[in-house]
């Protein structure tokens, strides 16, 4: 597991904020190439030989930290770029409060059940679970935090406590945009 996402340590290395959203301003046509933004749609991180995508190999190595790379970080950082390029380039860059997973999945009309699958997802269920919702989200044109899902999906990996914690953050944000909308109505 990569070091503790949400510190920041206190010499050049970049925190997890920094890291996605570097990864993310890469993630246009333009400055990637549809061809490499194409292949990272296509990647399926759970594959043989999946990782040794050019593009997302020179995204990896030249912003997330070697150390975050290590063990069990190569199993969840091509899920996250994978994921954030489905949303790519413009939904993985929602406006400032306005882009919570919770929020954007309610907003986006996702089930309650398909919630609850996704809230009891084990480390090992994300690389099915993260393309679906984020595949979800793209269809209905629905911007989300991509560093909101890069925490969860750190927070799920490191499972205990930090994975609670990022599973009710989810729901809360998604059970409070439903009562707002109930008000509303």
């Amino acid at each position: 597991m990569p070091p503790d996402p949400v510190r920041a340590s206190p010499a050049a290395e970049p925190n997890l904020h920094e890291i996605v959203s570097a990864i993310a301003a890469q993630l246009h046509p333009d400055r990637i190439g549809t061809g490499s933004l194409a292949e990272l749609r296509r990647l399926d991180p759970t594959k043989e030989g999946g990782l040794s995508t050019p593009a997302l190999q020179r995204l990896l190595w030249r912003h997330v930290p070697d150390a975050w790379l290590a063990g069990a970080g190569m199993n969840f950082w091509p899920l996250i770029v994978h994921a954030m390029a489905l949303g790519a380039p413009d939904l993985h860059r929602a406006p400032a409060g306005k882009g919570s997973l919770g929020l954007a999945l309610f907003e986006s009309g996702f089930s309650e059940g398909r919630l609850v699958r996704l809230l009891e997802a084990r480390a090992e269920d994300l690389p099915v679970v993260v393309p679906r919702a984020v595949r979800f989200l793209a269809a209905k044109t629905q911007g989300f935090d991509s560093v909101g899902l890069a925490f969860w999906v750190h927070g799920i990996a490191a499972g205990g406590l930090r994975a609670e914690q990022q599973r009710a953050s989810i729901a809360r944000d998604y059970f409070r945009a439903e009562r707002d909308a109930s008000k509303a109505a």
